[in-house]
């Protein structure tokens, strides 16, 4: 069934509307002093006057008609002349008024609605309806009243509620009436005071329940949702080898590029780089890898297997399509750390010369890729930094391997935990990593995240779960 949508018109608050609010939904505005709600519901009105042919109505119980053409000027919409073209209505009158007017049929307001066809109302605040209620369930019945009037008129209604002091949303009648919740505030940040809105609830409809940033110009409202699509779309970039990542990436990962995900311990780790290697796989296409373990090789085999890709796995490093280098050169399970070995001096000197000796391997392997078969290389910072110095991991590794993949078209996908690294460290991939992926886990669900990349992608924190079947991991989105 089709869902008839009412455009707010207000820049970025349509976008965490999915386009609107529902047609005759009651939508409750809510929040403290000077936080924007007459301007929201001014802008409201006139976006729908202009641009969408459907006239209405400002029922205010506070102000006086030549204020809110006043306000109304100050953004450039002429309030004055819409009423003489029979647009638009601003009413001045009491809540009591009003309330015993509407519910009858045929009453002035009714009346009023109808002379200029109108489709939307706001009513700016339905705070003065308290002092007609005994109790909140009293107060309830009358909102739910005022609403239902108002809808029966096929209006969209927006009321507009200000929040005392220590009042929160969650325990006001009015949120459990209304259809939609629009939360409104106004928070310091570095010292200044900054206005956010967040959409609490639409009841029926999809919404982006982030809280996002917005900003009173001088043309109204302009809200910045707390994503970003892709500026534009890759001619070529590489499949992470999971669809709905590459959907939220905005195309997957270009060519030339260094993308690093952090991803928190308790997560599957190993779906990230099993996908990536089928992936590698499937395009023919050649996987590089620099490790601190001699078994890690081993280690992925039976994650292969575990994930039915034994037989592709094993076949690919037979074939030297995928190649995993040792830095360190060390048999056996165990990797001696740096700091706990006798002869400090010879025993560095040898690292540096076997990571160079790693580095000048894949170097060389790089030099066989062309335009049909790429290079694709994954480090695991995380088991990087915690074996070697942090000086010959961004000094030996990360600088060498990314002008690698730069000067000949290749692609590095990085994998960190941040809390099991130094900060420096991090900052310093953060500072280098072309973009960046965020995954974790917290209570009982796990999260992702899109927060940078080449086309400037960055999305909301969305949810995802495991699978049993490739590539083992569904993306949820809002």
């Amino acid at each position: 069934m089709h869902m008839q949508r009412v455009p707010t018109g207000i820049s970025g608050l349509d976008d965490l509307l999915y386009g609107g609010f529902l047609e005759g939904d009651a939508v409750l505005v809510a929040g403290a002093p000077g936080t924007g709600k007459s301007t929201l519901g001014m802008q409201f009105l006139y976006e729908g006057i202009m641009h969408y042919d459907e006239p209405g109505l400002f029922i205010t119980f506070e102000e006086f008609p030549q204020q809110i053409y006043r306000d109304a000027l100050n953004f450039g919409w002429d309030f004055r002349s819409l009423e003489e073209e029979d647009k638009l209505k601003v009413l001045g009158t009491s809540h009591d008024l009003l309330y015993q007017d509407i519910k009858r049929h045929e009453g002035l307001f009714p009346k009023m609605f109808r002379e200029i066809g109108a489709k939307r109302v706001v009513v700016d605040s339905i705070t003065h309806f308290m002092r007609m209620a005994n109790d909140q369930g009293e107060l309830r019945e009358i909102i739910y009243g005022l609403i239902n009037a108002l809808k029966r008129e096929g209006l969209t209604p927006l009321l507009l509620r200000e929040l005392v002091e220590g009042e929160v949303l969650g325990t006001v009648p009015e949120e459990y009436t209304a259809d939609t919740v629009l939360h409104l505030t106004m928070e310091r940040i570095n010292g200044q005071r900054m206005r956010f809105v967040e959409v609490l609830k639409s009841r029926g409809s999809r919404h982006i329940p982030s809280k996002s940033i917005f900003f009173i110009h001088d043309q109204g409202i302009q809200v910045i949702p707390p994503y970003q699509d892709a500026f534009f779309r890759y001619q070529e970039a590489i499949s992470t080898g999971v669809p709905d990542l590459d959907q939220l990436m905005g195309g997957g990962i270009p060519y030339g590029a260094f993308y690093l995900f952090e991803v928190s311990p308790e997560l599957h780790q190993e779906i990230i780089e099993l996908n990536f290697i089928r992936e590698t796989v499937h395009a023919q296409d050649y996987f590089f890898e620099l490790t601190t373990s001699s078994t890690w090789q081993d280690k992925l085999a039976g994650c292969a297997q575990s994930y039915g890709m034994q037989d592709e796995f094993d076949q690919a490093v037979a074939a030297g399509n995928i190649r995993i280098l040792n830095v360190l050169g060390w048999t056996g399970d165990k990797v001696p750390v740096l700091g706990e070995i006798d002869d400090q001096e010879d025993e560095y000197d040898r690292v540096a010369q076997s990571i160079a000796n790693s580095v000048m391997q894949l170097d060389e392997a790089f030099q066989m890729t062309n335009r049909t078969r790429r290079g694709r290389l994954f480090l695991d910072f995380t088991r990087l930094l915690t074996t070697l110095d942090e000086g010959y991991v961004q000094d030996e590794i990360l600088d060498p391997t990314l002008t690698m993949i730069r000067q000949y078209g290749g692609v590095c996908l990085g994998l960190v935990n941040a809390d099991a690294i130094p900060a420096s460290a991090r900052a310093r991939l953060l500072m280098e990593a072309d973009g960046i992926v965020r995954m974790w886990k917290q209570d009982n669900y796990t999260y992702i995240q899109v927060v940078k990349t080449v086309n400037s992608v960055f999305t909301p924190i969305c949810t995802f779960v495991e699978t049993t079947t490739p590539p083992f991991m569904k993306i949820l989105q809002y």
